[in-house]
């Protein structure tokens, strides 16, 4: 790595991510081999892990500094820099144990900034905090690579390995599987992770996809073959209408969570009455990784009308949904239930079922051009 360059480093949970970064960092010693660094490290690997928990805030500032090899006098002159950058007011002068984990994160990012390191490792340290401070985090890690210090950044948020580094190294159970440029990586990232969570999913004994037409009963058994909502983190409403079975095809009109980006997805909902509904309707929703509302949808707010259903019966929803959203990994709820008269945001909840996925959406290269932002919005382009 040449100074100024920031390295992302991605990879599912257990796939070796921190522990390479604790080599580098010195905090573990390899089993064989040897970690060649060359410069002050700064190392942000878990929250707090230099600091004295019953030592103010302040007494840790100074107590890192010596750490880092910096005279009391050289951290005097940085205190009023780190306390202005870490915002947290008169607790500064309260003991560490006291302090949130939003607070710690802002104290010690403060302090391994103001170090001037040559490298800065940083591991998941700007999931906490809130955005502003996020914010205030990334442009000030962009203007410390301007500066030459090396970056090593290990995150899930792919926005942000994207937005900070130029090249990206995915590893897989303890291995590399690939080197190279950002957009590149993590498209490989999601197939690759897709596909295993594609895998983990699959029914046993082999089942054809869900037909296009027919009637209820004739693609209930292929439906519940690939029922999604046994994986629901949790379930609620009255029940008087049920959500019986959901399943999603891809692109290409198979049973999978793993969609190309900007083509269409099709999910399919079996409803069941088990009383009469005047006015039923259902819908869902998509969240991304900081359970942000990504897009939410219903038969009402489409237009669509269904008609009452009387006890017993079943119906089946198809909904088409064309996938012009980032590459990524994303949740999403279903929900069946009747509006009042305030509006079709208002009424009865007869069932939900929340946390289902993840709905992975991943892109080719051979195919489809990715964009920058959270959603491709309609454009067209003119040109006299």
């Amino acid at each position: 790595m040449r100074p100024g360059e920031a390295t992302g480093i991605i990879g599912r949970n257990g796939s070796g991510k921190s522990t390479l970064l604790q080599l580098i960092a010195g905090t573990l010693t390899p089993t064989r081999g040897r970690v060649d660094v060359r410069g002050r490290v700064s190392a942000l690997l878990e929250l707090g892990s230099g600091f004295n928990p019953d030592f103010t805030g302040r007494e840790n500032v100074f107590l890192n500094g010596s750490i880092f090899g910096l005279s009391k006098a050289e951290m005097q002159a940085k205190f009023d820099e780190i306390a202005a950058f870490a915002d947290i007011g008169d607790f500064i002068e309260q003991p560490v144990k006291t302090y949130s984990s939003g607070m710690m994160v802002r104290l010690a990012f403060a302090v391994g900034l103001a170090v001037r390191p040559d490298i800065l490792i940083v591991d998941e340290a700007l999931s906490v905090g809130d955005v502003f401070f996020q914010q205030k985090c990334f442009k000030k890690l962009h203007e410390i690579l301007e500066s030459g210090v090396t970056l090593l950044f290990v995150s899930h948020d792919m926005e942000a390995v994207r937005n900070l580094c130029e090249q990206v190294l995915l590893l897989d159970q303890g291995r590399l599987n690939s080197l190279g440029a950002p957009d590149e990586i993590v498209s490989r990232y999601y197939a690759l992770f897709g596909r295993r969570v594609e895998a983990n999913l699959r029914p046993s004994g082999t089942v054809a996809p869900l037909g296009v037409n027919g009637a209820v009963e004739a693609m209930k058994p292929a439906l519940l073959a690939h029922n999604l909502l046994p994986a629901a983190k949790s379930r609620h409403g009255d029940r008087r209408v049920e959500i019986v079975a959901a399943a999603i095809e891809n692109e290409h009109g198979a049973p999978s969570l793993r969609v190309e980006m900007t083509r269409v997805a099709t999910l399919r909902v079996l409803l069941k009455a088990h009383e009469l509904i005047a006015d039923p309707s259902t819908g869902f929703n998509i969240y991304d990784r900081m359970t942000n509302l990504v897009f939410a949808a219903g038969t009402r707010q489409l237009g669509v009308i269904l008609q009452p259903m009387q006890a017993g019966e079943e119906r089946l929803v198809t909904f088409k949904l064309t996938c012009n959203i980032q590459p990524g990994e994303y949740t999403f709820s279903l929900e069946t239930g009747e509006p009042s008269a305030e509006g079709p945001n208002f009424g009865c909840m007869h069932d939900k079922h929340e946390g289902l996925g993840p709905l992975t959406i991943h892109y080719e290269h051979n195919h489809t051009w990715p964009f920058y932002g959270i959603a491709r919005l309609p454009l067209e382009v003119s040109v006299s």
